[in-house]
């Protein structure tokens, strides 16, 4: 099947985060992305949201609060069904993400055993920037005329993080936690039918 330079842009809501907070998890994102189709097979995306984390980590002396920051992510996917008739896809991808966000970090446990003494101390205030890739693995599937739903699974790396002398950030913006390398992806999306003209094959 041949397919024209542009065949749609597909807007979509990521629901994984907000599904996880309903159900306790103090982290996460609300996120929107645009999609380019270029010959069904190679998809420049944007990925935009504002992520937020208020939780006291298990095991941890302290409790995060991450303000609700923007982050970014730029990237493309790979559609290894390009040449299929099907409207179904199985892609793999590559974003660069970035963020610039503040985080206080509040009851900080500190045991004095020579004091014999228990104290509390808080860090406000604290400013960070991040730098990561993610590699990213999924399938789309159609629902319905132009609308879609799709599963993707991400593994990512810390490009740079910034610490103050203080404090280093336990939640990134767009990123997770700092120790969480996987992240999972539910995608609701719509494709706008925007289609450009196909060019005739040459004939000798």
């Amino acid at each position: 099947v041949q397919y024209p330079l542009l065949n749609g842009l597909m807007i979509g809501v990521d629901l994984f985060d907000p599904v996880a907070r309903l159900f306790g998890q103090k982290y996460g994102s609300y996120q929107v992305s645009a999609e380019l189709n270029l010959y069904n097979r190679f998809f420049p995306i944007w990925e935009i949201g504002i992520g937020s984390a208020k939780d006291t980590p298990e095991d941890q002396n302290f409790t995060y609060e991450g303000k609700p920051a923007l982050y970014n992510r730029i990237g493309m996917n790979y559609n290894f069904r390009y040449g299929s008739e099907s409207p179904n896809f199985f892609y793999v991808g590559i974003r660069y993400g970035f963020s610039s966000f503040t985080y206080d970090i509040t009851d900080i446990t500190i045991n004095s055993p020579y004091w014999d003494q228990t104290f509390q101390e808080n860090i406000l205030d604290q400013k960070s920037t991040a730098h990561w890739l993610e590699f990213v693995g999924g399938i789309r599937v159609k629902i319905i005329d132009n609308l879609y739903m799709g599963w993707s699974i991400r593994y990512k790396r810390t490009l740079s993080v910034s610490k103050t002398p203080q404090a280093s950030p336990w939640y990134i913006p767009g990123f997770g936690t700092k120790d969480s390398n996987f992240g999972f992806a539910y995608t609701l999306s719509y494709n706008i039918p925007i289609r450009s003209k196909l060019k005739p094959k040459k004939t000798e």
